[in-house]
Protein backbone atom coordinates (compact mmCIF):
# COMPACT_ATOMS: atom_id res chain seq x y z
CA UNK A 1 0.00 0.00 0.00
CA UNK A 2 2.88 2.51 1.09
CA UNK A 3 4.46 1.77 -3.00
CA UNK A 4 1.25 2.72 -4.15
CA UNK A 5 0.66 5.86 -2.54
CA UNK A 6 4.47 6.65 -3.63
CA UNK A 7 3.91 5.71 -6.60
CA UNK A 8 0.51 7.59 -6.81
CA UNK A 9 2.41 11.22 -5.05
CA UNK A 10 4.96 11.23 -7.79
CA UNK A 11 2.46 10.90 -10.30
CA UNK A 12 0.25 14.05 -9.32
CA UNK A 13 3.69 15.81 -8.99
CA UNK A 14 5.11 15.13 -12.57
CA UNK A 15 1.35 15.90 -14.05
CA UNK A 16 0.96 19.55 -16.09
CA UNK A 17 -0.54 21.71 -13.16
CA UNK A 18 -2.73 23.47 -16.29
CA UNK A 19 -4.39 20.01 -17.20
CA UNK A 20 -7.89 19.10 -16.46
CA UNK A 21 -7.45 15.44 -15.12
CA UNK A 22 -10.74 13.53 -15.44
CA UNK A 23 -9.38 9.76 -13.93
CA UNK A 24 -11.16 6.64 -13.19
CA UNK A 25 -9.96 4.60 -9.90
CA UNK A 26 -8.54 1.29 -11.64
CA UNK A 27 -7.27 0.83 -7.89
CA UNK A 28 -10.00 -0.22 -7.31
CA UNK A 29 -11.69 -2.55 -9.80
CA UNK A 30 -11.93 -5.05 -7.01
CA UNK A 31 -14.82 -3.17 -5.13
CA UNK A 32 -18.44 -2.47 -6.08
CA UNK A 33 -19.55 0.37 -8.64
CA UNK A 34 -17.53 2.83 -10.57
CA UNK A 35 -15.92 5.95 -9.57
CA UNK A 36 -15.13 9.31 -10.78
CA UNK A 37 -12.60 12.26 -10.05
CA UNK A 38 -12.43 15.11 -11.79
CA UNK A 39 -9.47 17.79 -10.90
CA UNK A 40 -9.37 21.15 -12.53
CA UNK A 41 -6.39 23.54 -11.32
CA UNK A 42 -4.54 26.31 -12.86
CA UNK A 43 -6.47 29.67 -13.77
CA UNK A 44 -9.34 27.63 -15.30
CA UNK A 45 -9.98 25.82 -11.58
CA UNK A 46 -10.65 29.08 -9.78
CA UNK A 47 -13.37 29.74 -12.81
CA UNK A 48 -14.53 26.34 -13.69
CA UNK A 49 -14.74 23.75 -10.27
CA UNK A 50 -17.21 21.87 -8.30
CA UNK A 51 -17.55 24.46 -5.99
CA UNK A 52 -18.66 26.94 -8.67
CA UNK A 53 -20.81 24.79 -10.68
CA UNK A 54 -23.13 24.32 -7.70
CA UNK A 55 -22.82 27.87 -6.56
CA UNK A 56 -24.66 28.66 -10.10
CA UNK A 57 -26.96 25.68 -10.16
CA UNK A 58 -27.83 27.32 -6.45
CA UNK A 59 -29.30 30.32 -7.81
CA UNK A 60 -30.75 29.27 -11.14
CA UNK A 61 -33.23 26.76 -8.84
CA UNK A 62 -33.27 29.87 -5.82
CA UNK A 63 -34.85 32.10 -8.86
CA UNK A 64 -36.59 28.95 -10.72
CA UNK A 65 -38.49 27.92 -7.69
CA UNK A 66 -40.27 31.03 -7.82
CA UNK A 67 -40.28 31.44 -11.71
CA UNK A 68 -43.61 33.16 -12.19
CA UNK A 69 -41.86 36.45 -10.51
CA UNK A 70 -40.01 36.83 -14.08
CA UNK A 71 -42.93 36.85 -15.43
CA UNK A 72 -44.92 39.19 -13.33
CA UNK A 73 -42.12 42.15 -12.66
CA UNK A 74 -39.85 41.84 -15.85
CA UNK A 75 -42.40 40.16 -18.48
CA UNK A 76 -40.40 37.34 -19.22
CA UNK A 77 -42.83 34.43 -20.22
CA UNK A 78 -39.79 32.43 -21.91
CA UNK A 79 -38.27 31.68 -18.57
CA UNK A 80 -41.31 30.85 -16.75
CA UNK A 81 -42.41 28.71 -19.45
CA UNK A 82 -38.77 26.51 -19.28
CA UNK A 83 -39.18 25.89 -15.44
CA UNK A 84 -43.18 25.24 -16.07
CA UNK A 85 -41.67 22.64 -18.52
CA UNK A 86 -39.25 21.57 -15.66
CA UNK A 87 -41.64 21.22 -12.88
CA UNK A 88 -43.74 19.18 -16.40
CA UNK A 89 -40.83 16.44 -15.37
CA UNK A 90 -40.99 16.70 -12.37
CA UNK A 91 -43.86 18.19 -10.21
CA UNK A 92 -42.12 17.99 -6.94
CA UNK A 93 -38.37 17.80 -4.95
CA UNK A 94 -36.74 16.32 -2.06
CA UNK A 95 -36.23 19.87 -1.07
CA UNK A 96 -38.59 22.22 1.52
CA UNK A 97 -40.57 24.96 -1.27
CA UNK A 98 -44.44 25.58 -0.68
CA UNK A 99 -46.32 25.93 -3.61
CA UNK A 100 -48.52 28.15 -1.90
CA UNK A 101 -46.28 30.95 -2.84
CA UNK A 102 -47.38 33.75 -5.08
CA UNK A 103 -44.35 33.08 -7.35
CA UNK A 104 -44.35 29.45 -7.33
CA UNK A 105 -43.46 26.96 -9.79
CA UNK A 106 -41.49 24.23 -7.95
CA UNK A 107 -42.93 22.68 -4.73
CA UNK A 108 -41.01 20.22 -2.47
CA UNK A 109 -42.35 16.74 -1.92
CA UNK A 110 -42.48 17.11 1.99
CA UNK A 111 -44.68 20.39 1.50
CA UNK A 112 -47.09 18.76 -0.89
CA UNK A 113 -47.23 16.02 1.21
CA UNK A 114 -48.34 17.71 3.86
CA UNK A 115 -51.38 19.68 1.61
CA UNK A 116 -52.29 16.11 0.41
CA UNK A 117 -52.32 14.36 3.95
CA UNK A 118 -54.50 17.03 5.54
CA UNK A 119 -57.04 17.16 2.74
CA UNK A 120 -57.76 12.94 3.28
CA UNK A 121 -56.03 11.51 0.71
CA UNK A 122 -52.63 9.42 0.35
CA UNK A 123 -50.04 11.24 -1.59
CA UNK A 124 -49.15 8.35 -3.70
CA UNK A 125 -47.39 10.09 -6.52
CA UNK A 126 -45.97 12.58 -4.65
CA UNK A 127 -44.26 10.05 -2.05
CA UNK A 128 -43.25 7.53 -5.17
CA UNK A 129 -41.71 10.32 -7.69
CA UNK A 130 -39.80 11.79 -4.04
CA UNK A 131 -38.29 7.51 -3.63
CA UNK A 132 -36.98 7.73 -7.26
CA UNK A 133 -35.38 10.67 -7.21
CA UNK A 134 -33.15 9.77 -3.59
CA UNK A 135 -32.44 6.49 -4.26
CA UNK A 136 -30.51 7.54 -7.42
CA UNK A 137 -29.09 10.61 -6.31
CA UNK A 138 -29.98 11.01 -2.88
CA UNK A 139 -30.06 14.20 -1.03
CA UNK A 140 -28.46 16.19 -3.88
CA UNK A 141 -31.65 18.23 -3.68
CA UNK A 142 -30.83 19.40 -0.37
CA UNK A 143 -27.47 20.47 -1.29
CA UNK A 144 -28.33 21.48 -4.66
CA UNK A 145 -31.72 22.70 -4.89
CA UNK A 146 -33.22 23.45 -1.71
CA UNK A 147 -33.82 27.61 -1.12
CA UNK A 148 -33.07 27.58 2.21
CA UNK A 149 -30.03 25.50 2.09
CA UNK A 150 -28.75 28.07 -0.56
CA UNK A 151 -29.25 31.00 1.64
CA UNK A 152 -27.42 29.57 4.63
CA UNK A 153 -24.28 28.00 2.33
CA UNK A 154 -24.01 32.08 0.81
CA UNK A 155 -24.10 33.10 5.31
CA UNK A 156 -21.23 30.40 5.42
CA UNK A 157 -18.95 31.67 2.94
CA UNK A 158 -16.78 34.27 4.58
CA UNK A 159 -13.80 33.09 6.02
CA UNK A 160 -13.96 32.48 10.12
CA UNK A 161 -13.68 29.49 12.82
CA UNK A 162 -16.85 27.14 12.38
CA UNK A 163 -18.48 25.44 15.35
CA UNK A 164 -18.59 21.71 15.28
CA UNK A 165 -20.04 19.90 18.28
CA UNK A 166 -18.81 17.07 19.32
CA UNK A 167 -19.81 13.53 17.71
CA UNK A 168 -22.13 12.76 20.63
CA UNK A 169 -23.99 16.18 20.60
CA UNK A 170 -24.29 16.18 17.03
CA UNK A 171 -26.13 12.48 17.24
CA UNK A 172 -28.27 13.78 19.82
CA UNK A 173 -29.18 17.08 18.46
CA UNK A 174 -29.97 15.49 14.88
CA UNK A 175 -32.73 13.36 16.60
CA UNK A 176 -34.90 16.65 17.28
CA UNK A 177 -35.99 16.61 13.55
CA UNK A 178 -37.13 13.14 14.12
CA UNK A 179 -39.33 14.38 16.62
CA UNK A 180 -40.54 17.32 14.50
CA UNK A 181 -41.32 14.78 11.69
CA UNK A 182 -43.33 12.47 13.84
CA UNK A 183 -45.61 15.93 14.94
CA UNK A 184 -45.95 17.21 12.13
CA UNK A 185 -46.87 13.57 10.00
CA UNK A 186 -49.77 12.80 13.59
CA UNK A 187 -51.97 16.56 13.34
CA UNK A 188 -51.90 15.95 9.32
CA UNK A 189 -53.06 12.37 9.84
CA UNK A 190 -55.05 13.53 12.22
CA UNK A 191 -56.66 16.79 10.35
CA UNK A 192 -57.08 14.60 7.05
CA UNK A 193 -58.56 11.74 8.82
CA UNK A 194 -61.11 14.25 11.11
CA UNK A 195 -61.80 15.73 7.33
CA UNK A 196 -63.00 12.30 6.02
CA UNK A 197 -65.59 11.87 8.99
CA UNK A 198 -66.70 15.29 8.31
CA UNK A 199 -65.61 16.91 12.37
CA UNK A 200 -62.57 18.77 10.60
CA UNK A 201 -64.06 22.36 11.59
CA UNK A 202 -63.46 22.11 15.01
CA UNK A 203 -60.36 20.72 15.00
CA UNK A 204 -59.34 23.14 12.64
CA UNK A 205 -60.21 25.97 14.57
CA UNK A 206 -58.12 24.65 17.83
CA UNK A 207 -55.22 24.21 15.45
CA UNK A 208 -55.68 27.37 13.88
CA UNK A 209 -52.53 28.01 11.54
CA UNK A 210 -50.97 24.63 12.47
CA UNK A 211 -54.15 22.94 10.67
CA UNK A 212 -53.19 22.59 6.60
CA UNK A 213 -49.68 21.96 7.20
CA UNK A 214 -48.14 22.15 11.00
CA UNK A 215 -44.56 22.62 9.44
CA UNK A 216 -45.18 25.75 7.61
CA UNK A 217 -45.30 28.07 11.01
CA UNK A 218 -41.86 27.11 11.51
CA UNK A 219 -40.73 26.52 7.67
CA UNK A 220 -38.49 29.41 6.73
CA UNK A 221 -39.24 28.61 3.38
CA UNK A 222 -42.87 29.28 3.79
CA UNK A 223 -42.07 32.59 5.82
CA UNK A 224 -39.73 33.87 3.15
CA UNK A 225 -41.93 33.19 0.10
CA UNK A 226 -45.83 33.03 1.40
CA UNK A 227 -45.78 34.98 4.39
CA UNK A 228 -43.63 37.44 3.81
CA UNK A 229 -45.21 38.66 0.28
CA UNK A 230 -48.70 38.68 1.81
CA UNK A 231 -47.37 41.57 4.14
CA UNK A 232 -48.14 45.39 3.56
CA UNK A 233 -44.85 46.30 2.92
CA UNK A 234 -43.27 50.69 3.13
CA UNK A 235 -43.48 52.30 -0.11
CA UNK A 236 -41.70 55.03 1.50
CA UNK A 237 -40.16 56.92 4.68
CA UNK A 238 -44.29 58.09 5.07
CA UNK A 239 -45.62 54.85 4.73
CA UNK A 240 -42.96 52.63 6.86
CA UNK A 241 -45.55 52.36 9.76
CA UNK A 242 -47.44 49.52 7.63
CA UNK A 243 -44.71 47.31 9.60
CA UNK A 244 -46.57 48.22 12.93
CA UNK A 245 -49.65 46.98 11.11
CA UNK A 246 -48.47 43.12 10.88
CA UNK A 247 -49.34 40.40 13.42
CA UNK A 248 -47.73 39.81 16.38
CA UNK A 249 -47.29 35.92 14.92
CA UNK A 250 -45.67 37.15 11.58
CA UNK A 251 -42.67 39.64 13.58
CA UNK A 252 -41.85 36.02 15.65
CA UNK A 253 -42.11 34.08 12.23
CA UNK A 254 -39.75 36.59 11.45
CA UNK A 255 -37.29 37.07 14.00
CA UNK A 256 -37.15 32.85 13.89
CA UNK A 257 -36.25 33.00 10.16
CA UNK A 258 -33.35 35.86 11.35
CA UNK A 259 -32.34 33.38 14.13
CA UNK A 260 -31.68 30.31 11.70
CA UNK A 261 -29.71 32.91 9.65
CA UNK A 262 -27.58 34.37 12.25
CA UNK A 263 -26.85 31.00 13.36
CA UNK A 264 -25.59 29.60 10.27
CA UNK A 265 -23.14 32.30 9.97
CA UNK A 266 -21.08 30.26 12.67
CA UNK A 267 -22.69 26.34 12.83
CA UNK A 268 -23.25 25.50 9.05
CA UNK A 269 -26.49 24.21 7.95
CA UNK A 270 -27.46 23.61 11.61
CA UNK A 271 -31.27 23.99 10.86
CA UNK A 272 -30.81 21.27 7.76
CA UNK A 273 -29.01 19.35 10.60
CA UNK A 274 -31.15 19.37 13.60
CA UNK A 275 -34.54 20.81 12.42
CA UNK A 276 -35.75 19.95 9.37
CA UNK A 277 -38.35 17.43 9.51
CA UNK A 278 -38.65 17.02 5.19
CA UNK A 279 -34.66 16.24 5.48
CA UNK A 280 -34.60 13.27 7.90
CA UNK A 281 -37.78 11.79 5.92
CA UNK A 282 -35.47 12.34 2.80
CA UNK A 283 -32.46 10.48 4.77
CA UNK A 284 -35.02 7.51 5.17
CA UNK A 285 -34.32 6.77 1.29
CA UNK A 286 -30.96 8.20 0.32
CA UNK A 287 -28.54 5.97 2.63
CA UNK A 288 -28.55 3.37 -0.38
CA UNK A 289 -28.69 5.71 -3.10
CA UNK A 290 -26.98 4.71 -6.42
CA UNK A 291 -24.89 7.92 -6.69
CA UNK A 292 -22.60 8.48 -3.50
CA UNK A 293 -19.17 9.22 -2.64
CA UNK A 294 -16.13 7.15 -1.69
CA UNK A 295 -12.67 7.48 -0.71
CA UNK A 296 -9.51 6.12 -3.20
CA UNK A 297 -7.44 3.90 0.01
CA UNK A 298 -4.53 4.45 -2.33
CA UNK A 299 -4.57 8.79 -1.81
CA UNK A 300 -6.68 9.12 1.56
CA UNK A 301 -4.46 9.47 4.72
CA UNK A 302 -7.22 9.66 7.45
CA UNK A 303 -4.36 8.97 10.22
CA UNK A 304 -3.03 12.40 9.43
CA UNK A 305 -6.13 14.56 7.55
CA UNK A 306 -9.75 15.46 8.15
CA UNK A 307 -9.71 18.16 5.65
CA UNK A 308 -12.80 16.57 3.86
CA UNK A 309 -14.78 16.76 7.60
CA UNK A 310 -13.48 20.06 8.43
CA UNK A 311 -15.21 21.48 4.81
CA UNK A 312 -18.22 18.80 5.39
CA UNK A 313 -21.39 21.71 6.04
CA UNK A 314 -23.41 18.83 7.49
CA UNK A 315 -20.74 17.82 10.07
CA UNK A 316 -20.17 13.89 8.43
CA UNK A 317 -18.04 11.63 10.18
CA UNK A 318 -16.69 10.60 6.84
CA UNK A 319 -13.65 8.83 7.45
CA UNK A 320 -15.61 6.05 9.70
CA UNK A 321 -17.06 5.13 7.06
CA UNK A 322 -15.80 2.25 4.31
CA UNK A 323 -13.76 3.44 1.53
CA UNK A 324 -15.81 1.79 -1.24
CA UNK A 325 -19.45 4.24 -0.43
CA UNK A 326 -19.79 6.51 2.41
CA UNK A 327 -23.39 5.55 3.44
CA UNK A 328 -24.56 8.28 5.35
CA UNK A 329 -28.69 9.74 5.73
CA UNK A 330 -26.91 13.22 6.48
CA UNK A 331 -25.04 13.85 3.64
CA UNK A 332 -26.25 16.24 0.44
CA UNK A 333 -24.02 15.16 -2.37
CA UNK A 334 -22.66 18.52 -1.89
CA UNK A 335 -18.82 17.56 -2.68
CA UNK A 336 -17.25 20.19 -0.73
CA UNK A 337 -15.30 17.29 0.83
CA UNK A 338 -14.51 16.68 -3.35
CA UNK A 339 -13.50 20.36 -3.80
CA UNK A 340 -10.94 20.73 -0.46
CA UNK A 341 -9.65 17.48 -0.22
CA UNK A 342 -5.94 17.92 -1.20
CA UNK A 343 -4.67 14.72 -1.99
CA UNK A 344 -7.90 14.34 -4.77
CA UNK A 345 -8.94 11.25 -2.36
CA UNK A 346 -12.50 11.70 -2.82
CA UNK A 347 -14.45 10.59 -5.62
CA UNK A 348 -18.13 10.33 -6.80
CA UNK A 349 -18.94 6.97 -7.04
CA UNK A 350 -21.86 4.90 -8.94
CA UNK A 351 -22.68 1.78 -7.24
Amino acid sequence: MGDRAERSETIDEEAPSEATEVKTNEDAKDKPGKSVRRKLSGPLGLIFNIRMLRRVVQILFFLGINAYLFTAWFGMEQVTAFWTGFRDLLPTLPIIAPLEAPFAVLAGSFDTMQRVLTSGAFPFFTLGAMIIILTVVGRAGCGWVCPIGTIQDFITLPKRTKLRPSPQTEKELRRIKAYVFVVVMFFAVWVGISTLTGTADVLRASLGIFADAAFDPLNPAYILFVVAPEQTWPQSLETLWYVLSWDFVVWLQFAFVAIVFIISYWIPRWFCRWLCPAGWFYSVFSRDALIGIGRNPARCTPDTCNVCEEACPMNIRIRKFPYQHMYSPDCILCLECMSHCPNGAIELRFS
